[in-house]
């Protein structure tokens, strides 16, 4: 049987406030940075505003990005005597000004502020930025996914298709090419139409090649009803059934696999032969002229039928093995529907495997009130096709569909709970949540830009934060062989105040961070796990690995 993997989130996050900070304290760094002095030894921080770029800036183009501010001393009156912006030194004047201009490569950069007094206090201001190309939603994204599949892989898929060729109907699948032969002229000519045919028992061997798949498969018994019609000057017309029985059958040869458009995948096999044990004719309402055409065209009609059968039988299959998303589709997504329209891009063979690559739209109703999202160029994932299964998804894909929920409200967050000072938090992203499979280190991180947070007690306003946060993305097996598990890891967040309030303290404002970080990973976990994935048929995979490779996530394993 055919099946598409799932992609399955496992965030691990629990309910009730207490038990969430128990568990991610562990995982999560939160960086408070306030304008009061800090309790215990800590010296206390400077005082650094930045005034430019503003939060959540979503920029069209990449380069360079001028961040500007002010930092000076803090309560202690200690001077500032250095301030960097991503480990980039800062020009500082001595009113306090400050300017750096940081590389912005394409895609979500977490910029980092810090100013450093003599006294060795310090103070961060984190912001996340958004730049690179802004496209539509629902715009059509090239090569969306790439896949390879070796050699084992056709194997694997080789044994699925003995058992899938068995419940189709391939009578109905001819019924476009019917008639399948039309013999003779106009003196004496036959048409035949299938009425039924079975196949027996099958084995079916696909083996990748230059160009194609070899094709080799053993049928047995063949059992096939037809309906002939006749006419011809020196014939009466008329009709009659006949029957094609044979003990075995088999078929070689190379099948060419095309991509057609939001249809999938079509078929041909080129060069076909066709051997026959033990071919019977049972055509007792033939006579004359129309039996003898008949039975002098028998093998041919009969390799027409087994080929067609085959190509028609093997078109489908494939299809859902190389292209599960192929044509439209709509998908439930936490509460709206996504539209998904993948189509085929290119597809290559060789004698280690295949290489597959498919462009995809996707749109959720409603999300049209995007502005967009950003598009970042992605190169081609190094697959080594002779190996196991690779699954390539682009970033943009994802960022995509990110930005649809975002611009929906679908992430936006209110919590009630004993945080301490407070009791209630709202959180709003200012820009939404992107994904970079393009990091020097090849590992994938999701950043969670700017979540500004509104926090009151009992209804009366106290103060608000920004929470800037990047997520390692790690892999792992699923609860079935056909779900791959993304697993949130490492968290690193800032937290910022907005306002000159005094009224929470390190603690209580860190707690509630982490609870909100913890409830929006939550929401994209059940985000995450809707976006489709192709398999194959008959194969699983072992020794899972994630990596970010040129602009795609890419999950690879080996065939089991």
């Amino acid at each position: 049987m055919i099946a598409r993997a799932t992609l399955v989130v496992a965030s691990h996050l629990l309910t009730g406030y207490s038990m969430r900070q128990a568990l991610l304290r562990s995982t999560v760094s939160v960086l408070v940075s306030t304008l009061i002095g800090c309790v215990g030894e800590m010296p206390p921080p400077p005082n650094v505003q930045v005034t430019s770029p503003p939060r959540g800036l979503v920029q069209s183009g990449g380069g360079r990005i001028v961040v500007q501010g002010t930092a000076l001393p803090g309560p202690s009156g200690s001077p500032v005597t250095k301030v960097s912006v991503n480990k980039v030194p800062a020009t500082l004047a001595a009113d306090g000004s400050f300017s750096a201009t940081i590389d912005v490569p394409a895609g979500a950069t977490m910029l980092e502020t810090v100013a450093i007094s003599s006294e060795g206090g310090s103070a961060t201001d984190a912001r996340t930025v958004h730049a690179g190309e802004l496209r539509p939603v629902g715009a059509n994204i090239e090569r969306a996914i790439t896949a390879s599949l070796s050699k084992d892989a056709f194997a694997r898929l080789s044994k699925a298709a003995d058992e899938k060729i068995k419940t189709i109907d391939l009578s109905q699948l001819l019924a476009s090419q019917q008639p399948v032969a039309n013999l003779g002229d106009s003196l004496a000519n036959l048409k035949v139409s299938i009425t039924s045919l079975n196949l027996g028992t099958t084995k079916i061997s696909l083996t990748p090649v230059d160009g194609g798949l070899e094709l080799s498969a053993e049928i047995g018994p063949l059992n096939v009803a037809a309906k002939a019609a006749y006419a011809g000057t020196f014939v009466p017309d008329g009709t009659t059934t006949v029957g094609v029985t044979a003990d075995k059958i088999t078929v070689t040869g190379k099948l060419v696999v095309t991509p057609n458009g939001t249809n999938g995948f079509t078929t041909k096999i080129t060069s076909p032969s066709v051997q026959t044990t033990a071919l019977k004719l049972q055509a007792s309402g033939l006579a004359g002229s129309i039996l003898d055409l008949m039975t002098d065209n028998l093998g041919s009609t009969v390799q027409r039928i087994i080929t067609s059968s085959a190509e028609s039988a093997l078109e489908p299959m494939l299809n859902q093995a190389l292209g599960a998303l192929a044509g439209p589709q709509r998908i439930a997504v936490m509460g709206k529907m996504l539209e998904i329209e993948a189509s085929p891009n290119t597809i290559t063979f060789s004698r280690d495997g295949a290489l597959v690559t498919m462009n995809i739209k996707a749109k959720l109703a409603g999300s049209e009130v995007s502005p967009g999202f950003i598009f970042t160029p992605n190169g081609t994932p190094t697959m080594n096709v002779g190996s196991g299964i690779h699954l390539g998804l682009a970033d943009d894909l994802i960022n995509e569909m990110l930005a649809e929920v975002h611009a929906l409200g679908l992430l936006d967050i209110h919590i009630e709970d004993n945080f301490g000072l407070f009791d209630v938090a709202d959180i709003k992203l200012a820009a939404p949540p992107m994904i970079s499979a393009n990091n020097d280190d090849g590992a994938m991180r999701l950043v969670l830009g700017d979540m500004i947070a509104t926090f009151t007690d009992h209804g009366k306003p106290l103060l608000k934060a920004a929470v800037n946060a990047s997520v390692d993305l790690e892999i792992q097996r699923g609860t079935t062989a056909q779900e791959i598990a993304l697993q949130f890891g490492k968290v690193r967040a800032f937290v910022n105040i907005l306002d000159d309030s005094e009224a929470a303290a390190g603690d209580d404002l860190s707690g509630a961070a982490t609870a909100g970080i913890g409830i929006q990973l939550d929401k994209l976990s059940k985000f995450l796990i809707t976006v489709p994935i192709p398999s194959v048929a008959g194969v699983t995979l072992d020794s899972l690995a994630l990596r970010a490779d040129n602009g795609y996530v890419v999950v690879s394993g080996d065939v089991h």
